[in-house]
C-alpha cells in the first residue's frame, strides 16, 4: 500500500527546510499493541466531572432564553500554573460555568443568545444537531467582536451525546484548540429507560470524557502556532487532558459506569482501550452508542479507533476488580498512516515537543475505590435502529485528495459562495466517500443530517480486525453517525436521508474534521433544494 509521506508533502508543497512535526518515525506497528505497561505515577488530579459549577458544569436550560459567552478564562491546569484559555461562559445562579456540559430534552425548544467576546468572529456549530441552517453554524453567519447572534431551535435528535464548538471560516482550528468546545446532552425515552435500569446519575457514574491534546507554552499557556506542515499535516499536542484536566484520575465503586467519549482534539486519532496495571489484559468494554445515540444492542469490543468529532458511548463493569486495583484508559499504539518514509530524516529540523501520531498514551486512571451492594445486568435491547431505504438511490461519489498545497475533495476546496454538491429535499442517497491510497487519514463530517455507513472497502488490516460484520464495518460504524474516518486507500459507502420539515433551500457543509483541514479549505457546501 503506498501512502504519503512526509518528503512528498515537502516535495509536493515546496515547503523543504520547513520544519516537520509530530510522530510515526518510529516502528510502525499492524495494528493496536501495548508495548509498556508501567503504571505513571503522575496521574493523581482528580478528573472534572460535571457539576454544579466551575469547568463543564452541568446546565439545564429552561424555556427562557439564556446566553453563551465566547470568551476568556484563567484555569490551573499545568503545574498549579493558571492558563489562559478561550472558552464558552453561561452565567447561571450567580455562578459562571465554563465549558458547561448542556443537557436538554428531545422536543425542547432552545432559545440561545451568543455574544462574542473574542477579538475575532466566531460562530456557534451544534455538532450532530439536525437544525435549519441558520442555526447550524455555517461561517456564512459568523459575528464580529461585540455582537450578537441569535439561535431558536427545537431538538429533534434522538437521545445522545452532542457538542458544541466554534466553525468561522479560516478560525476553526484556533479557537477549539485554544479552548472553545462544551458537550450537549440529549435525553429521550430509551436513554431515561437505560439510567434507571443501571442506576446511572450524570456526574457520578455517567461521565463524559471530552479528550485533548494541547502544547503549552512555559507560562502554561495554550499554545497554538502551526507552521505550515503542521496545517498540512494537522496540529498535535505534547500533553493529553480529559475534560481540561491533566494526568486525571478517577475513583470509582464496584458498579457499571457509562463513558460518554468524544474525540475533541483537532487532529489526533485514538485507539482506546481499557488495561488493568495488576492482570496486564484488556478489560471488555461495551459498546452503546456512537453519534446519533444508542445502539440497538451493547457491543462487547477490547478497543476501538475514535477520530476528531466522532463519539463512543460506553459501558464498564467495575463489580469483579479487586478495592485499591487501578486500571487505564490508553491510547494504544497503532500505524498513523500519515507517512511511512523515515529514513534520511536526521537533517531535516525535526520537533520533538509533540507526542507522536499513533504512540501509545495514557489518557485516564481509574482505581477501586469501594464497594457497592447492588448488582445489575447490561439490557440486551437499547434501542430501535431502522435502516434507511436505499432501493433505487443515487450513488455519489467522493474522492480525498492531496494536490499542491491543499487538501481536496473531488479536487476542490471551499469557496462560501459556491455550492459543488446540491440535493433534492427528502431524497435519499449513497455517498461512496474514496481516499487516495497516497493520502492520511480523514474523519468526514456531515452538517444537518445523520447518516448509516454501509460498508467499508479496501480497509487496513488495523481495521479489518475489528471488523464485526460482511461488510467491513467496525462498532464505531454502527447506528447512526455524523462522522466517519476513512484511512488511505480505503473507501467508505454511507446511506443519507436528506428529508427535514424546514422551509427553503438548506446550506450545510461536509468537511474533514481534521481542523487544520478544514481551515485549509477541505471542506464544501452541501445545498438541500426545496
Amino acid at each position: 500500500m503506498h501512502r504519503i509521506n512526509r518528503r512528498d508533502f515537502l516535495r509536493y508543497s515546496g515547503f523543504a527546510g520547513f520544519s516537520l512535526l509530530t510522530g510515526g518515525i518510529g516502528a510502525i506497528l499492524e495494528g493496536c499493541t501495548i508495548h509498556s505497561t508501567k503504571t505513571p505515577k503522575s496521574f493523581v488530579t482528580p478528573l472534572i466531572v460535571p457539576d454544579t459549577a466551575g469547568p463543564l458544569a452541568l446546565y439545564k436550560p429552561d424555556s427562557e432564553n439564556f446566553k453563551i459567552e465566547a470568551g476568556t478564562a484563567k484555569l490551573k491546569i499545568v503545574n498549579e500554573k493558571e492558563s489562559l484559555l478561550n472558552v464558552y461562559k453561561i452565567k447561571h445562579q450567580e455562578k459562571t460555568l465554563i465549558n458547561p456540559t448542556i443537557l436538554v430534552q428531545k422536543g425542547q425548544e432552545l432559545r440561545v443568545t451568543l455574544e462574542n467576546g473574542l477579538s475575532e468572529d466566531t460562530i456557534i456549530h451544534w455538532h450532530g444537531l439536525m437544525v435549519e441552517d441558520k442555526m447550524d453554524g455555517h461561517p456564512a453567519y459568523a459575528i464580529k467582536p461585540g455582537e450578537r447572534y441569535e439561535y431558536k431551535f427545537k431538538v429533534k435528535n434522538r437521545g445522545g451525546t452532542y457538542w458544541y464548538h466554534p466553525h468561522p471560516e479560516n478560525l476553526t482550528a484556533k479557537q477549539a484548540y485554544k479552548g472553545l468546545a462544551g458537550i450537549l446532552l440529549v435525553e429521550d425515552e430509551e436513554e431515561l429507560q437505560l439510567r434507571q435500569s443501571l442506576e446511572l446519575e450524570l456526574g457520578k457514574n455517567d461521565i463524559p470524557l471530552v479528550i485533548q491534546d494541547k502544547r503549552f507554552d512555559q507560562a502554561g499557556n495554550i499554545l497554538y502556532n502551526p507552521d505550515d506542515m503542521e496545517k498540512i499535516m494537522g496540529f498535535h499536542g505534547n500533553k493529553v487532558l480529559v475534560n481540561l484536566t491533566l494526568n486525571p484520575l478517577l475513583k470509582v465503586a464496584k458498579k457499571f459506569y457509562r463513558f460518554r467519549i468524544l474525540n475533541g482534539s483537532n487532529a489526533r486519532i485514538y485507539c482506546l482501550s481499557l488495561h488493568s496495571e495488576q492482570r496486564r489484559d484488556f478489560i471488555p468494554i461495551y459498546l452503546i452508542g456512537t453519534d446519533g445515540g444508542l445502539l440497538d444492542k451493547p457491543y462487547k469490543i477490547n478497543k476501538f479507533f475514535i477520530s476528531p468529532g466522532e463519539r463512543a458511548d460506553i459501558l464498564v463493569d467495575f463489580t469483579s476488580f479487586n478495592t485499591g486495583e487501578e486500571l487505564f484508559f490508553k491510547s494504544l499504539a497503532f500505524d498513523p498512516m500519515d507517512n511511512e518514509d523515515a529514513e534520511n530524516m536526521d537533517n531535516m529540523g525535526m520537533q520533538h515537543d509533540s507526542l507522536k501520531a499513533g504512540e501509545e498514551i495514557n489518557i485516564l486512571k481509574i482505581v477501586i475505590h469501594r464497594e457497592t451492594e447492588k448488582t445489575f445486568k447490561i439490557p440486551q435491547n437499547l434501542s430501535s435502529l431502522k435502516p434507511i431505504n436505499i432501493k433505487d438511490s443515487l450513488t455519489r461519489k467522493f474522492r480525498l485528495s492531496f494536490t499542491g498545497k491543499q487538501w481536496q475533495i473531488n479536487g476542490q476546496t471551499f469557496n462560501i459562495s459556491q455550492f459543488p454538491v446540491i440535493v433534492k429535499k427528502h431524497s435519499k442517497e449513497i455517498w461512496e466517500i474514496a481516499n487516495d491510497k497516497k493520502s492520511m487519514p480523514h474523519p468526514m463530517h456531515l452538517h444537518g443530517f445523520m447518516f448509516q455507513v454501509l460498508q467499508r472497502l479496501n480497509s487496513p488490516k488495523q481495521v479489518q480486525d475489528l471488523a464485526i460484520d460482511q461488510s467491513g464495518r467496525t462498532a464505531m460504524d454502527l447506528g447512526w453517525k455524523d462522522t466517519v474516518l476513512i484511512w488511505p486507500g480505503e473507501t467508505v459507502r454511507i446511506a443519507i436521508d436528506f428529508t427535514h420539515d424546514f422551509t427553503g433551500d438548506q446550506v450545510y457543509l461536509f468537511h474533514c474534521h481534521n481542523l487544520e483541514h478544514e481551515d485549509l479549505g477541505m471542506m464544501l457546501n452541501l445545498k438541500v433544494k426545496e
